[in-house]
This record gives structure tokens, sequence and C-alpha cells, in this order.
């Protein structure tokens, strides 16, 4: 008989570690999320090669970034209506997603490209890619736990890398507009990520993307007609590359929220900074853009520091309990 209760403890502290029913156990959970980071940046790499074509026909940016957003909400829609998936936000959550579309992404979204009037493409991407450092102390100064030493390192990892992998590539000029504009650019886009990380957890990542693509959508259209900066575009030439922006949000953002959902604000962040190396690489497959050596050091130091941000995981307190 005593043997049959010490079974029974060990069951139930054994049972005790598993993960709610319908849930992902832990290992498994942080693969998934790590990957969804990294698909999530190559999207995002795809969009600044659309991003290119779309400029060069003349497209006012304001106006590119809305009907970029606008094609993604309606992809996300159509997935959802497919999917069978909820088209609501969870109540509590509808407001916030609205807000972090609005003051988060559309005014990031904004800043960069206006950014890059006051400097080069590069310059102002180096900059940008400090925002994991900002998530990282945002997180902390929210409440949250101190990173993981692995985290940590993965950190540094990632920021060498892209500031290598940038750096290297094409030259670096930006004056002090451009400065400040490119530091606040990271500073908003940290913001939204750790706002989705603390006040989204109840929505599903493809209802939230699709909220946060179509108000993004209605903000930027509002802000470009008030400025004056809405051209409707004419013609395939300036269509085609905008549906692949479009497309390409759609699922970025998918990946993104469902990233954020499984690890978290600082190690999606850390991840993400694959996207310029995959701009690089796409770059070379589709521009004829050269790869240097140092964009090859650095992309090296990305991967190592995703692989690593992906692994970063801290036990639970149940797990610490078994010896």
């Amino acid at each position: 008989q005593g043997q049959g209760l010490q079974a029974d403890a060990d069951r139930t502290r054994l049972s005790a570690t598993d993960p709610p029913a319908g849930q992902d156990p832990p290992a498994r959970n942080d693969l998934l999320g790590g990957v969804s980071a990294a698909v999530s940046a190559v999207l995002f790499g795809t969009i600044i090669i659309w991003g290119r074509f779309v400029l060069e026909r003349g497209v006012p940016v304001e106006t590119m970034l809305s009907i970029r957003f606008a094609i993604g909400a309606v992809a996300l829609f159509l997935a959802l209506l497919l999917t069978h998936r909820p088209i609501l936000a969870a109540p509590g959550e509808r407001l916030r997603l609205v807000l972090l579309a609005l003051f988060g992404y559309a005014i990031e979204a904004s800043l960069f490209f206006t950014a890059t009037q006051h400097g080069t493409v590069a310059a102002v991407t180096l900059l940008f890619f400090t925002y994991p450092v900002f998530v990282t102390a945002w997180a902390w100064a929210l409440g949250g736990d101190l990173p993981a030493r692995l985290t940590v390192v993965a950190l540094l990892c990632a920021v060498a890398g892209a500031a290598i992998v940038v750096g290297t590539g094409t030259g670096l000029a930006i004056d002090g507009i451009g400065v400040l504009l490119a530091f606040v650019t990271a500073m908003t886009y940290s913001a939204y990520l750790t706002g989705v990380d603390l006040l989204i957890d109840r929505t599903g990542a493809l209802t939230s993307a699709m909220w946060v693509s179509a108000g993004a959508s209605v903000g930027l259209f509002v802000y470009a007609n008030v400025v004056g900066h809405w051209e409707l575009p004419s013609g395939a030439a300036e269509w085609w590359p905008l549906v692949g922006m479009g497309l390409s949000s759609a699922g970025a953002f998918f990946f993104l929220m469902e990233a954020l959902a499984r690890i978290g604000a600082v190690r999606t962040a850390i991840v993400s900074a694959m996207e310029p190396l995959a701009a690089a690489v796409l770059g070379f497959w589709f521009l004829d853009e050269s790869v240097t050596l140092g964009v090859a050091a650095g992309g090296l130091l990305i991967l190592a520091g995703a692989v690593m941000a992906s692994l970063a995981r801290e036990p639970t307190s149940q797990e610490q309990q078994i010896p």
C-alpha cells in the first residue's frame, strides 16, 4: 500500500509539470515561437525589397503604407473566414489593438521612411535595430524579471550582427534630424512590441494581426489626406509591388503576433534582428546586390543570437522543484 501511495504521489508531481490541455510543451512552444519570429523577420525583409520598387515609381510614402496595410488586412480577413476564426478581438482588447495600430505601428512605419529622407537607408536601419535593447530594458522596467544570461548574450550577438550587416553593406550618411527620427522609430516600435506583449493575451494571433493591419491602414489613410500625400497608384507597374508588400505584411504580422504570444517581446525582438540579413540575401537574389564578408560575418552572429534567444528560457517554478 505504501508503494501505491508513493506511485500516486510521483504521478501527481509529474502531471503538475505537464502543459495544460491544448498547449504545447515548453520546449516545443519556444521552438515554434523562435521559428515564427524568424519567418516574420524574413517577410519584413521582403517588404523592404517590394518597397524599393514602389518608391521608384513615385508613389508617396503615406499612400504606399496605407495601401500596403489595407491589402494585408483584407488577406488576413479572408484567412479568418476560411479558417472559421473570430473576426472580432476579445472584449477589452479591441481598443487596445486599435491604439497600438495607430500610435504604434502606423507612426513607426511613417517615422522610418521619413528618417530615410535625412540619411541613407543603411544608416537609418542601423540606428533602428537598437530596438531590441529598448524592448529588453522596457520589459524589465515594467516589472519583468531580469533576462537570463543566455538571453543577454543573444541580445548582444543579434545587435552586433545587425550593425555589421548594415554597416558593411552600403554607405552610412545621416544628419541630426535623421538620427533623432531613427531613434524615435526604434523606441516607438519597442513600445509597440512591449504593448502587444503586455496588453494582448486573449485575442488570437491571426485576429490581432488583422486588427493592427486595418488600424494602421485607416490611420495612414487619414494622415495622407490631411497632409495632401494621397495619390492612388495607376497601372500594374505600381500595383503589383504594392500587392506583394500587402501579402508579405499579412504574413509578417501573423507570425510576429504568434511569436509574441509564445516567447514574449524580448526574445521576439532578438530573433527579429534577422530582418536586415534577410533583406541583404533577398537583395542579392533579386536585385543583384553584392554580399560582403561583413554581411556573412554579421549574419552568423545574428543567427547565433536567434538560436540562443529561442533556447533561452527560465525554468518554471514547477520545473525547479523537480530534483
